[in-house]
């Protein structure tokens, strides 16, 4: 999974699951307009996230 801040170009964030990050094949994705629907996102998901740089 990769988060990715998109304020310039969608004025929100993209959340990106694939199966491998420098080349996937297979994946979705998802969209929220800020902040604040982003942590609704990923605590609503029950997802455990390791934060990484």
């Amino acid at each position: 999974m990769q988060l990715r801040n998109d304020l310039d170009g969608t004025g929100g964030f993209l959340i990106l699951i694939v199966d491998e990050l420098s080349a996937p094949t297979d994946g979705g994705d998802y969209w929220v307009e800020d902040m604040s629907a982003l942590e609704s996102f990923i605590e609503s998901s029950k997802w455990q996230i390791e934060w990484g740089e």
